[in-house]
């Protein structure tokens, strides 16, 4: 179909859903006479009735029933094939590069910094929460994630850009607020925040050989809830040192001396291996030193 086909296909979907052309020619912002005249142009074009006019309205035919079904699965492609094509246009533009929130002090520091050397393509952050971020690898909206998720599935790749302690958050009340440093034994008996879904890398089994420290505390979906756990002392939760200035109002955060480091990692998807995101990827590894 040209775009007039496509056109008529449009106004005859708002038609049938509307059940009234004085109804879908308002929707669509064109006169009553205007689109009586396209539906019956494209009933000549197929060769068959698709609407009963009656004073009431109208009501679809057997064959306008099958014509709404079919032009609502066109025009759903149609948008889809648009959107898609916008996407591939924008990624010949920027560079996309997503993190989680807590990480976005130093997205923005690595993209500005990236940027000032006037790249081909300027990077653009993009940030989200540590559950999509691999999903917008997958999909097509970022081309790269600032994570800490092992890449266990076979569609990613990528490269460790350094390796952070770990800490601990304590609300300010917590008996252990007051400690300079903590060692794996102090938790022992400590409950530890639990993440529903993908869960946190600072559970995974690969550091924590023998288990991670502490007993299971409250499950928790999203940092906010984590940090409403903390603050009221009902439990701590793992994490890695955040930029000077923004640890969370209420909370203590203390490292913790003897746990295994935690890996910082860039990846893409493995169909984006392309030099297009190169030069980001090695300006981070330079700005870590790797």
């Amino acid at each position: 179909m040209g775009d007039m086909e496509i056109r008529q296909v449009q106004y005859f979907v708002a038609v049938a859903e509307e059940r009234n052309f004085t109804r879908a020619a308002h929707r669509l912002a064109m006169t009553q006479p205007a689109l009586s005249r396209a539906i019956r142009a494209l009933e000549r074009d197929l060769g068959a009735p698709l609407l009963d006019r009656t004073p009431q309205g109208v009501t679809l035919t057997p064959v306008g029933e099958v014509m709404l079904d079919e032009g609502r699965a066109l025009l759903a492609r149609a948008a889809d094939l648009t959107a898609r094509v916008r996407r591939a246009a924008e990624r010949y533009d920027t560079v996309t590069v997503t993190s989680a929130g807590c990480d976005a002090s130093l997205l923005d520091r690595l993209v500005t910094a990236y940027n000032a050397g006037a790249p081909a393509r300027p990077a653009r952050a993009s940030v989200g929460t540590p559950e999509d971020q691999l999903e917008r690898l997958r999909s097509g909206r970022a081309d790269l994630a600032l994570c800490r998720a092992d890449p266990r599935d076979t569609g990613l790749v990528g490269v460790v850009v350094r390796h952070e302690p770990c800490q601990v958050l304590v609300g300010v009340r917590h008996r252990l607020a007051g400690k300079e440093a903590l060692s794996v034994a102090d938790l022992a008996d400590e409950a530890l925040v639990r993440w529903s879904g993908t869960g946190t890398p600072l559970a995974d089994p690969d550091l924590w050989p023998a288990g991670p420290p502490g007993r299971p505390g409250p499950e928790v979906s999203d940092g906010l809830q984590m940090l409403a756990v903390v603050r009221l002392g009902q439990a701590c939760a793992l994490g890695v040192p955040q930029e000077r200035g923004t640890e969370p109002e209420g909370t203590v955060a203390i490292p913790v001396t003897d746990a295994p480091l935690v890996p910082l990692r860039l990846l893409w998807s493995r169909e984006r291996t392309a030099v297009d995101i190169r030069p980001f990827v090695r300006h981070v590894r330079a700005a870590f030193g790797r």
